[in-house]
């Protein structure tokens, strides 16, 4: 296992022992104050617990180098169980907004709620210092996965930290004046849980899905591409078909480049391994691939709208629109 697939697997596991002792906290304060928000979040971490255990079991599996039935590697295995993190949000989504409004229509009279207050202000403390490590982790390492289990544990954080405030309300309400009854407080609260994790899953299934069916690079990245590109004029003196995709952590790259047709096949296979080596120094671990075409029979197709520079106009070649889109906030990144 390399490196970063031991650090990827490693908060992974962590993942799996905060949520394993944190359902059990839960389930004993929701089973001591009776509270669906408490109870609801019990579900909500158990869900978190097997999204843990599939973000594990993924980043071990998209380890594996490429063989003969997969060629491109395993690196959708990330995606794959990102998008069943997905479905097991919008599950728990559900799930907690049925106990939610059984509650509400109930009228449940909650006893001492001190032990759920406990429960869920320290669950939303854990929850926010590993998500922010798994985020670090996700995006530095470029794991689906672990981003995926990272946004779990974050609406968990919202969660928790919304039940305890509204736990805390019903506790004031009966300092201030025992008659009041505020129970409602708590249903009312799970639902809006509920809305939030759905929400999330919801995003997350659709860049999942984006992914697997093989949805471009970001604007950012085709720019950074294309500028790598651009660099090696006049060897390259333009280049067409650049098609992108991403599987999992790795990037996948194939672009025809055009050369001076007079250079022999060694000299513009060197050129060609030049922009691969400079590509992947951006990007580690894209798989790039080139097709060699001289100038004279280039080909003026351009399936991404991302034609290289003419030989006349070494600084054209990137449409103003993938400029702006790169350079707006929800443009994407590298």
């Amino acid at each position: 296992m390399s490196a970063a697939q031991t650090i990827k697997s490693r908060c992974a596991a962590l993942s799996i022992a905060s949520n394993s002792l944190l359902i059990v906290f839960k389930l004993i304060a929701g089973a001591a104050t009776g509270s669906v928000a408490i109870i609801g979040e019990a579900v909500h971490s158990f869900l978190d617990l097997m999204a843990s255990l599939m973000a594990w079991v993924a980043v071990r599996v998209s380890d594996h180098p490429p063989d003969y039935d997969h060629p491109f590697g395993h690196g959708r295995a990330e995606n794959l169980a990102a998008l069943m993190e997905a479905l097991l949000i919008v599950i728990g989504g559900a799930l907690i907004a049925r106990e939610s409004v059984l509650g509400f229509m109930e009228g449940k009279t909650l006893p001492s709620l001190k032990a759920g207050l406990v429960v869920m202000l320290v669950s939303s403390i854990i929850n926010y210092l590993i998500s922010r490590h798994l985020f670090k982790v996700g995006r530095a390492l470029g794991s689906p996965a672990l981003e995926a289990d990272a946004w779990h544990l974050r609406t968990d954080v919202y969660t928790s930290f919304g039940i305890f405030l509204a736990l805390l309300a019903i506790e004031a309400g009966r300092v201030i004046n025992p008659a009041w009854n505020l129970n409602f407080i708590d249903s009312l609260c799970a639902l809006l849980v509920s809305f939030l994790i759905v929400r999330t899953g919801v995003s997350l299934g659709w860049d999942s899905v984006s992914t697997l069916i093989d949805n471009r690079l970001s604007p950012k990245e085709l720019l950074l591409i294309s500028d790598h590109i651009q660099a090696f004029y006049p060897k390259v003196l333009s280049w067409r078909r650049l098609r992108t995709r991403r599987a999992g952590p790795f990037r996948i790259v194939i672009v025809d480049l055009v050369v001076d047709g007079r250079l022999s096949v060694s000299e513009a296979h060197g050129i060609g391994l030049e922009v691969v080596r400079a590509i992947c120094q951006h990007f580690p671990g894209a798989d790039v691939t080139f097709h060699l075409e001289p100038a004279d029979h280039a080909d003026q197709s351009d399936n991404e709208g991302l034609a290289g520079p003419s030989p006349n106009d070494p600084t054209g070649g990137v449409p103003g629109a993938l400029k702006k889109a790169a350079a707006s906030p929800s443009g994407g990144g590298a």
